[in-house]
């Protein structure tokens, strides 16, 4: 996780966090049998002003670190938002389903179900998308073996696309949750739940609509709405 959406989500300026963060990689994190890239990455990133600037890449250890520093209803919430997002993560990438660990707070059990809901409700809309990239990609395949004067080839190639396409879902209608958006556009995910309060998308039910754990999910004429205004919507999460 990027170090300016941690600084959000625990209250803290952006600054202040990359001064604790060096605190403890420099007073803390120095027995050997600890590498402090297991916690935090260095990085970097261009501001408003076309400056770089320095952050941090904190892994779910270095979440961890960071949790057990906070106290209170903050430190829990962060700590469920965090534990929530690498659970995501790991399912969508390694196709495991994520157990419930019963010793997890209630507030942490209720962001692990909103996540696993919103994988399973997923697994269509992907399987749709990597279809339609293979429908693209055999015709591109097939332009190439044109050029080279293959046109046994090309026509196998666009028999494949033929085939691809006869295989997307009927009448699937992609969604997006307000993560999905804010890495599209490069913010948070409580920044695309304000501003889909600020330009009416949640009063809008061709845009959105919220499902019956709560969660908003967005439609692909919001994304266009949010893509529209994204300067804006950046400038405001970055507080500018």
């Amino acid at each position: 996780m990027d170090s300016r959406d941690v600084a959000k989500m625990i209250g803290k300026t952006h600054a202040h966090l990359m001064r604790d963060i060096s605190r403890y990689i420099n007073d803390i994190l120095t027995d050997p049998k600890l590498d402090s890239l297991d916690f935090f990455i260095e990085s970097s990133y261009e501001d408003a002003k076309g400056e770089v600037r320095k952050c941090y890449l904190l892994t779910k250890q270095g979440c961890e670190f960071v949790a057990n520093k906070l106290t209170g209803k903050k430190g829990t919430i962060f700590t469920a938002t965090y534990v929530s997002l690498f659970n995501e993560y790991e399912a969508e990438h390694n196709g495991k389903t994520v157990a419930i660990d019963s010793s997890l707070e209630h507030e942490k059990l209720a962001y692990k179900r909103e996540w696993l809901i919103e994988m399973r409700k997923q697994n269509v809309n992907k399987a749709h998308e990597l279809r339609n990239q293979d429908v693209k990609l055999y015709l591109e395949l097939g332009k190439v073996a044109d050029d080279y004067q293959r046109p046994r080839m090309a026509t196998d190639f666009r028999n494949e696309a033929i085939r691809a396409m006869s295989a997307l879902p009927v009448g699937a209608r992609r969604e997006y949750s307000a993560t999905e958006i804010g890495n599209i556009i490069g913010v948070s995910p409580i920044a695309i739940g304000k501003w889909a309060n600020k330009l009416g998308v949640k009063r809008d039910a061709d845009m959105s609509y919220r499902d019956r754990d709560g969660a908003w999910c967005y439609f692909p004429e919001a994304l266009k709405i949010f893509q529209d205004n994204a300067l804006e919507i950046q400038d405001d999460d970055l507080g500018l």
